[in-house]
């Protein structure tokens, strides 16, 4: 019994030794240029929720306007998004438009409130993006806003800028009792004081106290290619891979993609996807596409920025935009003709992991007064705002540090509080 007992086990280990042989056989001589379709097929059928414009294309900021000696700022989400959802269902009645005296009336006047969103849009998009019946004349569709005044006296409705130059003002019909519960929550809301002056720069709100807020730590998760090849390629079926230490893939089309191993940074260059209808302005929806197919692997992302026919998503955590190095903590889409270019990272931030650190930042006056005694222009600054800063962790690669910091957008570029100060030292500005 013994000696069949030793035969089988010899046979098993020799069976097993000789599988190993074969199956490191076949991984030495695969070749070093060969098609990923059956990798891709291999590989489990994933449910990627899509994301939508209603979900991205949204408020940021809220600016409570109590009285003449009140100003309040809220980032808070839920009431941001509710505030904004309950607007949207408003019935839009006639529409003027406004001249600078009408728009800084709107803008100061008591008993209402602001909505932000971070970089303007053309009403025409916002109105599609939420199937709104504006009933806008034609020299008005391509009107450029990010904000939405609500007066709760005379039940107005304003889209402005920030130049104060001319708005449109509505007529509406709606909840505005519910809204105003909403709003004139402060203590749910938690308000910071700002002030609103003629010479703040670039008419932004300005915190009146110092601030504390809290440090965060989040998992981090490193996308594979597949999450882009399958967001991004319009043909992924077909794709071919050059083995070296970075990611490139490639197709019959000419698009291609890579991904830096050093720092996870997704580079992407394709023909642009053709929408399912063509639309007026329609940089915002074919840039849209991007995102949408990456659905919820980003977390929370949110239009934050256009120019040139380059838009930049960026991601939110409580309320408050992620800046980070490599293209982490944000997508950007580049459209020229009918190409496109999308960059981003393959490292997404995922769950957060409690914290009670905290950091206080200056106020904005503070923080204005200390650019002015380094050198820095401030007719150059075009918006100044808190943001979290996306530090390595020391102890894991499996997580980050989010830590808030002051960001100034100097000349279209965004700057650390400490990054802006240092190239001012160095004369780098």
């Amino acid at each position: 019994m013994n000696q069949v007992t030793d035969k089988i086990v010899k046979v098993s280990l020799i069976s097993m030794i000789l599988l190993s042989l074969f199956l490191s056989w076949k991984i030495w001589t695969k070749p070093a240029n060969r098609s990923l379709a059956e990798k891709d097929k291999d590989n489990t059928s994933e449910l990627v929720q899509t994301k939508k414009m209603t979900d991205v294309y949204v408020p940021t900021k809220l600016f409570y306007h109590k009285d003449k000696e009140n100003l309040l700022y809220s980032n808070k989400e839920t009431t941001i998004v509710n505030v904004h959802d309950k607007l949207r269902q408003f019935e839009f009645q006639s529409n003027k438009e406004l001249d600078e005296k009408g728009t800084r009336e709107a803008m100061y006047t008591t008993n209402s409130f602001n909505l932000f969103f971070p970089k303007e849009m053309p009403i025409s998009v916002y109105a599609d993006i939420y199937s709104l019946k504006l009933n806008l004349p034609g020299n008005l569709e391509d009107f450029n806003f990010n904000r939405i005044i609500y007066s709760f006296e005379t039940e107005k409705l304003t889209f402005a800028n920030d130049s104060f130059k001319k708005s449109i003002s509505f007529e509406v019909k709606g909840d505005s009792k519910r809204i105003q519960e909403l709003v004139s929550n402060e203590k749910k809301n938690n308000y910071y004081d700002v002030a609103l002056e003629p010479e703040n720069v670039s008419g932004i709100y300005y915190m009146k106290d110092d601030v504390k807020l809290k440090t965060y730590s989040y998992i981090v998760a490193t996308q594979s290619f597949t999450t882009f090849s399958k967001a991004f390629f319009n043909q992924s079926n077909d794709l071919y891979s050059n083995e070296s230490s970075n990611v490139n893939l490639s197709n019959g089309e000419g698009e291609s993609l890579t991904i830096q191993s050093d720092t996870g940074e997704v580079n992407y260059f394709g023909k642009l996807k053709t929408a399912d209808k063509k639309q007026k302005n329609a940089l915002y929806f074919d840039t849209f596409q991007y995102v949408e197919n990456i659905g919820n692997a980003m977390g929370t992302l949110r239009y934050f920025d256009a120019k040139d026919g380059d838009v930049t998503y960026r991601n939110y955590i409580e309320g408050f935009p992620v800046f980070g190095k490599n293209m982490k903590g944000r997508l950007e889409v580049v459209v020229q003709n009918k190409n496109v270019f999308v960059r981003t990272n393959q490292e997404m931030i995922q769950m957060p992991i409690p914290s009670d650190e905290t950091i206080t930042l200056v106020s904005t006056e503070k923080l204005m007064s200390e650019l002015i005694n380094i050198g820095v222009e401030l007719t150059h600054v075009e918006d100044v705002q808190i943001g979290y800063e996306w530090q390595t962790n020391s102890e894991t690669k499996q997580a980050v540090d989010l830590v808030p910091t002051w960001y100034i957008n100097y000349d279209g570029i965004w700057f650390s509080h400490a990054d802006l100060v240092s190239k001012v030292e160095k004369g780098g500005l």
